[in-house]
């Protein structure tokens, strides 16, 4: 998409939080994902130095506790959501939105989201005024974010490539 960029990596690889780590196949790197995913979700300085402090122990040869592996994992698969949540509601405003000076905004049936290409905020937030997901400036804010929620913006984004895919249809139609 042009104009917003996502502040977010694309997502490597889909795990799921409950899905089993073998504690010797983390590695330093896995652990410097972690560190930065714990950055972006906004997590504290002392949440950071405790993962430092893990990667310390991972180096001297101690395995990660599964308590660790379990908060690593969670905190990958919550900034993945976020990043796959963020792409698709920038799709949904290319296609859907209205713009004005402030930015796009679309209100949806049961979802309303706002961007400001500019200042790379997102905002999502339930008909009742709920805010969902909030980006400013790179700080990121959720509140209730689930795989619902997820799904049903995925649901949306297909529902996208259904129109695009007509309209293309209806292109090529119309030029022969």
């Amino acid at each position: 998409m042009e104009g917003f960029i996502v502040p977010f990596p694309e997502p490597q690889n889909r795990a799921v939080p409950n899905q089993e780590v073998q504690p010797q196949s983390v590695t330093i790197d896995d652990l410097r994902n972690w560190y930065n995913a714990a950055d972006k979700l906004g997590k504290s300085e002392n949440y950071k130095k405790r993962i430092v402090e893990v990667a310390n122990q991972l180096k001297s040869g101690e395995q990660l506790s599964a308590e660790a592996l379990t908060v690593m994992k969670k905190d990958t698969f919550e900034l993945e959501g976020i990043s796959r949540l963020t792409q698709i509601a920038q799709r949904i405003g290319m296609v859907w939105g209205k713009s004005d000076e402030n930015g796009t905004q679309v209100q949806g049936k049961i979802y309303d989201l706002a961007f400001n290409t500019e200042q790379r905020d997102l905002t999502i937030s339930q008909k009742n005024g709920e805010l969902i997901l909030n980006l400013q400036s790179g700080q990121v804010q959720t509140n209730k974010l689930t795989p619902q929620i997820l799904q049903t913006f995925e649901d949306a984004n297909t529902q996208i490539d259904k129109i695009l895919a007509k309209s293309q249809t209806q292109q090529i139609d119309l030029q022969r």
